[in-house]
């Protein structure tokens, strides 16, 4: 027998049905948080891109094939987002992948790079790419995606910022080269011209601008532990050094310095992440997070909220993990990423 179902309860569903009908959908594409890049094993094309997202803990691995069904490639190297567009630097392949920051669908590559490492962009028809192997800085077009040119520097080139009119580049690896790896070079952006350097510690791996303007730069002493490691505060208008930090330790390897959103306070990663003001006069003693057992490879601080994002490596073959502290250095979270996560890009 058929159950008579009241003539109410069928109005009443098909009111709900119409009201979920009307509601707006939900906002689709990338919420505010942030890439992480994770690089893969050398030769094994296997890097891929995660994204986490701040407010809902949301996670997505592998979001670039997920998104365009195609692997990312050979040792992805870093994320630059500029606009609506994030570039992905792959160094082993060779090329920057374009991606719409929004929702991470492909939008054009950069090919016939050498051995990329770094992208800045100049204005909207020109930027630079760093390069490990080759004795240029690429020029390319960021919105073409062609290359168009290269400055012949002599050496291989790594980190850079751009302050008004003139790109400041590290000289990070002396693999293979004569010249000692202790400058930072002085490029002309309206001439694309390499006009000066400064002297700084050996092998400077990465640089970041204070809200006065300062040029800060982290040495690590040199892969064979060449000398101590050194930070170093320069007034870039007369080139001058304002303030050189020393180490205390020959043995020790800080990297990765980073500056947070208000331009006052440095991080970095040795055995721990420290933290200073830019107006200190000495080194940290003690880290703000310790690294207890872990090991801490690549470091990224939100602008917006500077929460604190550190990557462990593990053993560089399984996936490695994200630790999320806020900027006290309370644990908020820990997710699961890709195959040595090395890069973080913030998307806002």
């Amino acid at each position: 027998m058929k159950k008579f179902v009241p003539f109410a309860i069928v109005i009443a569903v098909l009111f709900a049905a119409c009201k979920k009908e009307d509601t707006q959908p939900e906002e689709s594409g990338l919420k505010n948080g942030v890439f992480i890049v994770n690089q893969g094993n050398f030769t094994a094309g296997n890097a891929s891109l995660s994204y986490f997202e701040s407010a809902t803990s949301k996670l997505t691995n592998d979001l670039f094939y997920e998104v365009n069904d195609a692997p990312l490639g050979d040792v992805a190297q870093s994320i630059s987002i500029v606009g609506d567009l994030a570039y992905i630097v792959i160094n082993n392949s060779g090329n920057i992948y374009v991606i719409d920051r929004k929702t991470a669908e492909f939008k054009g590559k950069i090919s016939q790079l050498t051995s990329p490492r770094f992208f800045l962009k100049i204005n909207d028809q020109k930027a630079y790419v760093s390069d490990l192997a080759s004795n240029s800085i690429s020029i390319v077009n960021p919105e073409s995606y062609e290359l168009t040119d290269a400055i012949n520097v002599n050496r291989s080139t790594e980190n850079m910022v751009l302050i008004g009119n003139k790109a400041y580049v590290a000289h990070w690896s002396g693999y293979l080269q004569a010249i000692k790896n202790n400058q930072v070079l002085i490029i002309d952006t309206e001439t694309d011209a390499l006009i000066d350097s400064i002297q700084v510690g050996v092998e400077p791996n990465s640089m970041v601008v204070d809200r006065d303007q300062n040029l800060w730069v982290l040495c690590s002493g040199g892969y064979d532990n060449e000398e101590i490691p050194s930070l170093w505060k320069i007034n870039v208008l007369d080139k001058n050094v304002i303030k050189k930090f020393e180490f205390d330790d020959i043995s020790l390897s800080p990297f990765n310095l980073l500056m947070n959103g208000t331009g006052d306070e440095l991080l970095y990663l040795n055995n721990g992440v420290y933290s200073m003001s830019v107006t200190d006069g000495t080194l940290p003693e003690n880290p703000m997070i310790s690294q207890d057992g872990k090991y801490f490879y690549a470091l990224g601080i939100d602008p917006q909220n500077s929460d604190i994002y550190v990557s462990d490596a593990l053993d560089y073959n399984k996936n490695g993990l994200v630790y999320r502290y806020d900027y006290t250095g309370s644990m908020l979270d820990s997710f699961e990423v890709g195959i040595i996560p090395g890069a973080f890009g913030f998307n806002y």
